[in-house]
């Protein structure tokens, strides 16, 4: 079954368990797979997430979309063994998705003093293949961990991350000539995903596009981090999204 996950079958009963994220990189194999089942007459579908840090709105699209279907063929699929992040992450989709709540009005971020060097800083030249995304995902978590931030703000905005780095994986000919700049400063987190494909842009009150499975990026993201930017990058060919995570909470 590849290096996607396991997976235990009775009748018409089936068990998954992804070895990583479900994400991006994973979900045209774990479609594959399930969908091969559910042809097959497996109506119930037990997802194992044990080893699952990280569920993206790639991930999130496909397990919706099998939901229903197995719903519609009075079956079911379950999520089993979330991790404390993970279930409070799909408490939050479940708005996005059956509620279609958009985020709440968040207060504006005070503009940054012109020449304020930040606490530190750092940049990551994105490998190509998206099969990389879960280890920038992952380290992006390790350095919001060294900040005052909740373990919660740390998975957020990890998981922010993640959905800029998915886009440009996805429009930006597998993240190649991508980067990713995180720098902390006294009053907030700013990370800067780069690409170097077409450029889109879209203004802050904008609602974004809706496509089967990677139109709920954007707006993940704006209800997870304090600020989101996508603009047209003004350097190079491309696209620059900005998220900043304030570390003053009143």
């Amino acid at each position: 079954m590849g290096n996607h996950s396991t997976m235990n079958e009775w009748n018409d009963i089936a068990v998954i368990a992804p070895v990583s994220d479900i994400d991006i990189a994973t979900v045209p194999r774990l479609r594959e797979q399930l969908d091969t089942l559910i042809a097959g007459g497996v109506r119930r579908v037990l997802v194992n997430c044990q080893n699952v840090a990280f569920i993206d709105s790639t991930g999130l699209a496909f397990l919706l979309s099998r939901a229903r279907m197995l719903l519609a063929r009075e079956g079911l699929l379950s999520l089993v063994n979330t991790s404390p992040q993970v279930t409070r992450f799909l408490q939050i989709a479940r708005l996005l998705d059956i509620l279609h709540v958009s985020a709440f009005e968040k207060p504006p971020i005070p503009v940054l003093a012109p020449n304020t060097p930040p606490l530190w800083s750092k940049t990551f030249v994105i490998r190509e293949g998206v099969e990389n995304l879960g280890s920038y995902r992952h380290r992006v978590a390790e350095l919001l961990g060294t900040l005052p931030l909740s373990r919660d703000d740390c998975f957020d905005t990890a998981l922010a991350v993640g959905e800029a780095l998915s886009n440009a994986y996805d429009h930006a000919c597998g993240g190649v000539g991508s980067s990713m700049t995180i720098a902390a400063y006294a009053d907030r987190v700013v990370v800067d995903v780069r690409d170097c494909g077409c450029g889109f842009e879209i203004a802050p009150n904008e609602e974004p596009p809706e496509s089967r499975e990677r139109g709920r990026g954007i707006r993940l993201m704006r209800m997870l981090v304090d600020s989101v930017e996508v603009r047209r990058r003004t350097d190079a060919p491309g696209t620059r999204v900005r998220l900043i995570l304030s570390l003053i909470h009143i």
